[in-house]
């Protein structure tokens, strides 16, 4: 086990009153993965994570606490949290100035040949809704001195995390109360997400694994991320090499739907999910949604406002939260500012 202190303090740089507040510590280890053994993409089934302990973790030993588990978004890993979001920066900010209770932040990788598994359970990519929700939190809760009830556990997430935290509240009833999901992606197949963007196209053209080696040396990003959807949103085990299943046909060059297989697709995604995980929403203690106007990727504020319209017909509680800035823009300030207290607020921390 490996563990790294970061303290709020700048190193080298005397002060006439130093602070006594000593800030919290991120512990790095490994954490099995049962749930992803079988996985047809070769992704290990032993995970890293990185997990911020609180300043008074060490100091009360007989004290448990509330936690947060914070999810990447796709081709990210922990370390996004850490040194591109100052996460663990922020939060001892704000426990110093007692603008936010002491609290674990569990911060899982979730990473594959793909850029991720998005947070689902699929035969092709792997179950991670279980490994998130079953095989870490237990982990978690074995392994760390966490108040272990839903009413004290929650997740946010960002684009690719964003996503995950909404499917797990929806698929995982019970297992947190609190949820935020900045910049989700997927919540619908529209706009760039949508059958017009040429990176389908490459994609259904993958038959052989050097057609998958190109695009990875490559960085195709978009054809990536969509195979990554296929496998996980539509998975087939019998279509090697990318183990998913395409709604549609090319047909001299055009995208040819099969209208049943493409009504099947669009049920995959939240927008479609909402009124079936009704009492699973209803039940949370709070549900946020945040999201930057100028956001690169056009689906993601599309998909977020229909969203939201769709919590408001099913009468859920919720926040929708709408502000300048693009898809990485302003996640750190807001996570300071408006995320981590309103989401902490919510739980019970005793």
């Amino acid at each position: 086990m490996l563990s790294i202190l970061i303290l709020s303090s700048n190193p080298g740089h005397l002060v006439a009153q130093p602070s006594t507040f000593d800030g919290g510590r991120v512990v790095e280890l490994e954490v099995p993965a049962p749930a992803l053994k079988g996985n047809l993409l070769d992704t290990p089934s032993i995970q890293r994570a990185a997990i911020y302990l609180p300043p008074s973790y060490d100091q009360e030993p007989d004290r448990s606490f509330p936690v947060l588990y914070l999810l990447h978004g796709i081709f990210d890993e922990y370390d996004v949290w850490i040194e591109h979001f100052e996460v663990p920066k922020i939060l001892d900010r704000l426990i110093e100035n007692e603008n936010l209770p002491e609290l674990i932040v569990v911060m899982p990788n979730a990473g594959n040949v793909y850029g991720g598994g998005y947070y689902r359970n699929s035969p092709a990519s792997g179950n991670w809704a279980d490994y998130i929700a079953d095989d870490l939190v237990e982990f978690v809760d074995a392994q760390f001195r966490t108040l272990k009830h839903a009413e004290s556990r929650a997740v946010v997430g960002h684009s690719m995390g964003g996503y995950g935290a909404l499917n797990l509240a929806m698929s995982k009833s019970g297992v947190f109360s609190v949820v935020w999901a900045l910049s989700p992606c997927c919540l619908a197949p529209i706009e760039d997400l949508g059958f017009g963007n040429q990176a389908w196209r490459r994609a259904f053209a993958v038959t052989e694994p050097g057609d998958l080696r190109d695009l990875v040396d490559g960085r195709d990003f978009y054809t990536l991320a969509i195979l990554g959807i296929v496998t996980a949103f539509s998975p087939d085990r019998n279509a090697p090499p990318t183990y998913g299943s395409f709604p549609f046909d090319i047909v001299r060059g055009e995208v040819v739907l099969d209208d049943a297989a493409f009504d099947q697709f669009r049920d995959a995604f939240p927008v479609r999910q909402v009124r079936d995980a009704r009492d699973s929403l209803r039940d949370l203690r709070g549900l946020g949604l945040g999201v930057g106007l100028g956001d690169q990727f056009s689906h993601i504020p599309a998909g977020t406002l229909e969203f939201s319209q769709l919590l408001g017909s099913e009468r859920i509680p919720h926040r929708l939260d709408f502000y300048v800035g693009d898809h990485r823009q302003e996640v750190g300030e807001r996570l300071e500012t408006i995320v981590f207290p309103w989401v902490v607020e919510r739980l019970i921390a005793k």
